[in-house]
């Protein structure tokens, strides 16, 4: 159906140029005081101009007022890759067994606007290994978002047992 419509505009398009020019015909504008005669080709050309220009204009436009919002949802991909790279460093230096320093990652990616409760347990985590009994208890106190439930209940259940086998 797309192809059959293509040839029909195509042939459209032949008819009217062919038409166009073989025809010595004027255009003739009348605004009193004003008398304009212009000839059909030229008509025609200015004519595509004029809507080829008010289209491109409409679509620049609309680009113009979609800006902000494009603007915006490129800063938060970019926050985004920037806590995931985040995430990356702190979880690197969780397993390499520097605890400070994934707490201070992890901070710095809640702080970007990352609100996943991996991010409080990874925290809640290291400051347990570091000794902070109230920074890790105030982490596990922030996930409380839905479905992530079992995984601070897991946690705070190994947190438990460790502070068993330490006393």
């Amino acid at each position: 159906m797309k192809y059959l419509i293509s040839i029909l505009v195509l042939f459209a398009g032949a008819v009217a140029l062919s038409t166009l020019l073989q025809n010595t015909a004027y255009v003739l504008v009348v605004y009193p005081p004003y008398r304009v005669e212009v000839s059909l080709k030229l008509f025609v050309l200015l004519f595509l101009l004029i809507f080829g220009f008010g289209y491109w204009l409409i679509h620049l436009l609309s680009a113009t007022t979609r800006l902000p919002a494009v603007v915006q949802q490129i800063r938060l991909d970019r926050a985004r890759r920037h806590s995931r790279k985040l995430l990356d460093v702190a979880l690197r230096a969780f397993f390499e067994g520097r605890y400070m320093e994934a707490e201070k990652a992890v901070i710095r990616a809640i702080k970007h606007g990352e609100n996943s409760a991996l991010y409080s347990i990874i925290a809640a985590r290291a400051a347990h290994e570091l000794g902070a009994v109230d920074r890790r208890d105030a982490y596990l106190s922030t996930v409380v978002v839905q479905g992530e439930s079992t995984q601070r209940l897991m946690r705070a259940t190994k947190i438990k047992f460790d502070q068993q086998d330490q006393t």
